[in-house]
């Protein structure tokens, strides 16, 4: 055998012999073995608060709510609320109380039977107080009545939507004598041409900016069109106008229309949202008039144009405990928010509204926003890990331990702030690969650890713009207190890489280190330098020598990959852990993990990498998939990108996972239950995506 063989064998030796002593660690149990049985992992975290309180939580990406009605009979309306992405469905909450602010509480949300598949429409009641529902369906509206007993929508009557130039987005109704209805319609108007031949976001020839940096995305608007609805059974509309002075009237959208009565002279008032968040008020909607009815934009109390925190702002009126004035409710992809009137104007006419909370229920699961980046850490010093979590939005959430690591109890998230404001990371114009359509998104991911080594966490945080920034903490170990974000750099320029992914970092060896999807999406290993600078210490590697990539599909489709730094095995190694999207490719398009070997039709799922080098030399093995005592393959639901990390929390004598679906939920699955999945199970889930209960 010659000589120079030899340092390869004894190394290959040496990971083999890992390999044994992890599955010892498992407690002897081969790959792909049975786990133990448990149905506890997969009930979402719940709130810790008196009554369970929190942020309603509702499956699905966003919310649309359709309408305020009694159902049950309370002293205030329940809701109809309209959910998409992912599991689409209508749901009921039952109105319970009113807190402070004068915000309703509601109860858990009960799903209803849906009339028609879109779901797009809204819901009302007129005096007599029977509800009603319209519903947009292609080119024809739907009416419906409301049955208390059985909470189903019966059809009443349907008319076509001749006479409008396009197709009707969203709907509204004011209620006339004798079940006449006024409508008035969301209409797509006038657009300009993209610049660009190719429109689809995963394509390598994808080009959202030209070489000036400017948009070449088609631009679109929406614009409103009156109508009136004889009372049954009339089948046909009557008075057909544009109201809007042009058909340029709202960008890219108004996501939902809702009368918003505002007192004496504004009972016909109608509210609408936008995209990009902010809200339109007409104080007089009449179809019957000339001219096009006059438009502000709602104010906060400073006087200023409010912005929902989140993208497709989609208002409701809800009525106030007060006679003569009405709140709302605006939903998107984010919590359900209540704005409260307070009964004032601007110089301008705008009404004023006081700044979003979100919505309460009673009995919530913990909700951390949609598509959830989670971090585990004591942050308070208390002795007790809570979770720092990263959302779509771009909000981060301290979510507190009231127990111990072993019996965790958490309160409802509350935003990080930084510099005294809320941190609050969006794309903006040119931030992301998308283009402008995604200005309003964030998908920030932080890792919570101490950066600089003063004894207090820090953060360090990718998101939608594929940039990484930190945040020190000049507080005290017990009250923490974040500067404004500062760049990472690299050799003088700021470190990048694919976007919306999370970085892993922890101490390696006598370093602290940074681990990102590179530029390249490759894995990137770099050594701190000093409070915001990183030296490159090389792509990561397998035990084969191959590099580690993370994505299947170009542009659009790299990037959404949260990475963890956890011993899983206990070995005294740092591994990897990596929550990925449904077109994730780890390590390579050829044999990675989910799309390659689970199909294009599969979902986000956790990875592990086990580190079968050393802290100073780190080498991976290939990625395994995670398996679930009672619900085999570990998807926690959803297609787009997912957060895993390793942690104590649960107790225990092996790793757990904290793991979130995109819809905001959060699951802890203990070690105990859990298994890797050989190569020959993993094929049996082929195209057959395995979402938790919670998430279907």
């Amino acid at each position: 055998m010659p000589r120079s063989n030899l340092p390869e064998l004894i190394f290959a030796f040496g990971l083999r012999l890992r390999a044994l002593a992890f599955w010892l660690m498992l407690g002897g149990v081969a790959p792909g073995a049975e786990p133990v049985a448990s149905e506890t992992d997969l009930v979402p975290l719940r709130s810790a608060a008196p009554h369970g309180l929190g942020p309603i939580t509702l499956p699905g990406l966003s919310h649309t709510v359709l309408g305020a009605a009694s159902v049950f009979g309370g002293a205030r309306p329940d809701l109809f609320v309209m959910t998409r992405g992912g599991p689409a469905g209508l749901h009921l909450l039952r109105y319970l109380r009113t807190g402070p602010g004068d915000a309703p509480i509601f109860a858990p949300p009960q799903l209803l039977p849906r009339p028609f598949a879109e779901g797009r429409g809204t819901v009302f009641a007129l005096a007599d107080g029977s509800i009603h529902g319209l519903w947009l369906e292609k080119n024809v509206l739907h009416r419906t009545t409301f049955d208390r007993t059985t909470l189903t929508f019966t059809p009443v009557g349907t008319v076509p939507l001749a006479g409008l130039a396009a197709g009707a987005q969203s709907v509204a109704a004011f209620p006339g004598e004798n079940g006449a209805l006024d409508l008035v319609l969301e209409v797509t108007g006038e657009s300009t041409p993209a610049r660009s031949p190719v429109t689809n976001p995963s394509s390598a020839d994808w080009r959202p900016y030209d070489g000036a940096g400017i948009s070449t995305a088609a631009a679109r608007f929406r614009y409103l069109v009156g109508a009136h609805w004889p009372a049954p059974p009339a089948r046909t509309l009557e008075r057909i106008r544009q109201l809007s002075a042009t058909r340029r009237e709202v960008y890219w959208g108004m996501m939902q229309l809702s009368p918003l009565p505002l007192g004496p002279g504004a009972a016909r008032g109608l509210v609408t949202g936008a995209r990009l968040g902010v809200f339109h008020y007409y104080a007089t909607i009449d179809p019957t008039a000339t001219g096009a009815p006059a438009r502000v934009l709602i104010a906060g109390e400073d006087g200023n144009v409010l912005r929902h925190p989140s993208v497709g702002a989609a208002p409701r009126a809800y009525p106030s405990s007060t006679p003569d004035t009405a709140h709302f409710i605006a939903s998107g992809e984010s919590a359900l928010y209540f704005y409260g009137a307070t009964g004032r104007v601007t110089p301008g006419g705008a009404p004023i509204f006081r700044e979003p909370v979100a919505l309460l229920q009673e009995d919530a699961a913990l909700y951390a926003g949609t598509l959830p980046s989670p971090s585990v850490i004591d942050w308070d010093g208390d002795g007790a890990s809570d979770l720092v979590v990263g959302n779509s939005e771009g909000f981060i959430l301290f979510f507190r331990n009231l127990g111990t690591d072993e019996t965790p109890r958490f309160l409802p998230g509350e935003r990080l702030r930084a510099a005294g404001r809320d941190i609050h990371h969006q794309a903006g114009y040119a931030g992301s690969v998308q283009g402008t359509a995604e200005a309003r998104w964030g998908y920030v991911s932080p890792t919570a650890f101490d950066w600089n080594e003063d004894g207090r966490p820090d953060l360090v945080v990718g998101d939608i713009t594929g940039n990484y920034v930190v945040y020190l903490n000049r507080g005290t170990r017990t009250a923490p207190a974040l500067d404004a974000a500062r760049p990472l750099y690299c050799d003088g320029l700021d470190l990048h890489g694919v976007w919306r992914s999370r970085p892993a970092v922890g101490r390696l060896g006598d370093r602290v280190a940074l681990v990102i999807p590179d530029d390249e999406g490759h894995l990137h290993l770099y050594w701190r330098f000093d409070d915001y600078n990183v030296a490159d210490g090389g792509k990561l590697r397998l035990d084969d020598g191959g590099l580690i990539a993370t994505t299947y599909d170009p542009a659009g489709g790299t990037g959404r990959c949260k990475l963890d730094f956890y011993d899983v095995d206990r070995d005294g190694r740092l591994d990897l852990l990596a929550g990925t999207g449904r077109r994730g490719a780890i390590p390579n398009r050829e044999t990675g993990y989910p799309l390659p070997v689970l199909g294009a039709r599969t979902l986000n799922t956790p990875l592990f990498l086990r580190n079968v080098g050393t802290n100073e030399r780190p080498v991976f093995a290939p990625p395994v998939p995670f398996a679930h005592g009672t619900h085999g393959l570990v998807q926690p639901g959803g297609a787009h990108e997912c957060g895993v990390v390793g942690t104590r929390l649960g107790g225990g004598r092996e790793t757990n996972l904290l793991v979130a679906n995109e819809a905001g939920r959060l699951f802890l699955l203990r070690g105990q239950h859990l298994r890797l999945l050989t190569r020959e199970q993993v094929e049996t889930y082929r195209n057959k995506p395995n979402p938790f209960p919670a998430s279907r």
